[in-house]
């Protein structure tokens, strides 16, 4: 049995965001909307588990033309509450937007210049 080739790409860890491999991110800020690759699926998983109450998330206020960000409460029947005072005119503005609150969520850094609107 032979082991990865050296070409292979390391995979991302299920369990870890790791805030050193931005291979992902480049690819997501390319192509929010996706198709998206595994390593990529697992980190927009990781990014988007934990619990409910307090994560960012995306409300349409014109559909198709507006998007703000809010803030679920994770209670049922609660609307998720504006967070942000931004409106964006696209859905892949807005989903970069999102990432970047989440990533410095959950990895307490910045994502840097490169990744800036």
């Amino acid at each position: 049995m032979s082991g990865p080739s050296p070409s292979a790409r390391p995979r991302l860890d299920p369990t870890r965001l790791d805030p050193t491999r931005l291979d992902p991110v480049r690819e997501f800020f390319a192509r929010p909307i996706g198709p998206h690759s595994a390593e990529l699926d697992a980190l927009l998983s990781l990014l988007r588990a934990g619990p409910v109450a307090g994560k960012h998330c995306l409300i349409c206020t014109e559909p198709h033309r507006a998007w703000r960000i809010g803030r679920l409460s994770g209670v049922r029947n609660v609307p998720p509450a504006l967070d942000d005072n931004r409106t964006f005119g696209s859905i892949e503005e807005a989903e970069r937007a999102i990432f970047r609150l989440r990533w410095k969520a959950e990895t307490g850094q910045d994502l840097g210049e490169e990744f800036q609107p």
